[in-house]
């Protein structure tokens, strides 16, 4: 079964023979190629959380929604009362942390070490105003956010000398055998030149459709009538995709043109138009690292979707009304190995919900080796009272209780 890569990021991966360091992780988020490569070394992204201890199984209190100051277990530290957040063996790496309500200080406890490797003020890392600024740490949508990385070399422990906040805590697991060099307060300073170029790189405004060939299609698309955009030549990456829709109904537009791609004659993604670009109901302007979408609806994408002959792109339009649709594509060189991954994106929609009946909603199940990047949701919501909560809940090989909760 080949590998795939399902639709959105964390980022890319070291070089097989090179250690995990602080460095190498930083560099990565900006390494768009690597995404589409299979780990090396591979990792499990799993996660620590504040998600209510009540909640026991499918059939005892599993919406239960005191997810608020819960910690694994209470230690002494001298006069101090630590609560602690992760306990994690290595190797493996912390690569986001976030809270609603960060309070106190946090200590990171690395490779078994009696002392805080590092002691640094919750709320000033995760707002940008402590050892890294914004977009590695900023407050967004009233959540306060670090994605600063700290690999550690044997066993990582987290902290709080504060109780009563809501936490989430991602971290990897590296292959047994992978070597990490753990992380030192020191690296903040050693390493401020690639931290500086990550930040330039994530903050950028410009997306830019890099790619020899770049090529320009101006579609027309009869009621319930395609049209398809082919290339031939590989292997190569589409690496930018771009699309502008131009209807009297754009929402409706947006929702009823469909966006089949197929790579080496496998169809692998089946999205409408403007919820693979992330824009959910009609045409929202926002911009991430790896999709935007302007004002006047035109959606760009920068993931990298490499094939090893042929890409073939297929606009459906099921609606009944013409559609004008200008397709932009960017090809890249690309060297296919045995770590190449196929670029997978799928949709699931119901209406109506009854939000009275709680129970579980099921994004996606994925079977075979590849990485889960990520989702995006949009819902059509009849009271502006609700924040859109619930739990999240991600099983990974098997795992019969969430690793993601």
């Amino acid at each position: 079964m080949p590998r795939l890569l399902l639709l959105a990021l964390c980022a890319g991966w070291p070089l097989a023979a090179e250690p995990v360091t602080f460095a190498s992780l930083l560099r990565e988020m900006i390494d768009r190629d690597a995404a589409a490569r299979y780990p090396e070394p591979a990792y499990l992204c799993r996660q620590f959380s504040s998600y209510d201890r009540a909640a026991k199984s499918p059939e005892e209190n599993w919406f239960a929604n005191g997810d608020r100051g819960q910690y694994l277990r209470e230690e002494r530290h001298g006069d101090r009362t630590e609560w602690v957040m992760v306990d994690a063996d290595g190797p493996g790496a912390i690569v986001r942390i976030w809270s609603a309500n960060p309070s106190g200080n946090l200590f990171f406890y690395l490779d078994g070490a009696a002392e805080p490797t590092w002691t640094v003020d919750f709320q000033k890392l995760t707002n940008g105003e402590g050892p890294v600024a914004s977009p590695l740490s900023a407050v967004r949508s009233r959540g306060w956010n670090c994605y600063l990385p700290i690999p550690y070399a044997r066993h990582c422990k987290i902290t709080s000398d504060k109780n009563d906040f809501y936490y989430q805590v991602n971290y990897r697991t590296y292959e047994p055998g992978a070597e990490v060099v753990s992380f030192a307060p020191g690296q903040l300073e050693a390493e401020a030149g690639v931290i500086e170029q990550v930040q330039a790189a994530l903050a950028d405004e410009d997306i830019r459709l890099a790619g020899d060939p770049i090529k320009v299609n101006a579609l027309d698309l009869g009621p319930h009538a395609g049209s398809v955009v082919t290339y031939r030549g590989g292997p190569g990456m589409l690496s930018a995709l771009q699309i502008q829709l131009s209807a009297e109904d754009l929402p409706a537009a947006l929702r009823g043109v469909v966006l089949q791609i197929s790579f080496d004659g496998q169809e692998t993604v089946w999205v409408p138009v403007g919820d693979f670009f992330g824009s959910g109901i009609g045409a929202n302007a926002y911009k991430t690292w790896w999709n935007k979408v302007t004002e006047d609806g035109t959606m760009t994408c920068l993931w990298p979707m490499p094939f090893r002959e042929s890409f073939r792109i297929l606009l459906n339009n099921t609606t009944d009304h013409r559609v004008g649709a200008r397709v932009t594509t960017a090809v890249q060189p690309w060297t296919w190995d045995d770590r190449s991954m196929y670029f997978h994106a799928t949709w699931r929609q119901e209406w109506p919900i009854d939000s009275r009946e709680k129970r579980d909603w099921n994004y996606v199940e994925l079977t075979g080796e590849g990485v889960y990047m990520g989702d995006s949701l949009a819902v059509m919501n009849p009271t502006q009272a609700w924040w859109g909560e619930g739990d999240e809940k991600v099983y990974i090989d098997g795992e019969t209780f969430p690793s993601h909760f």
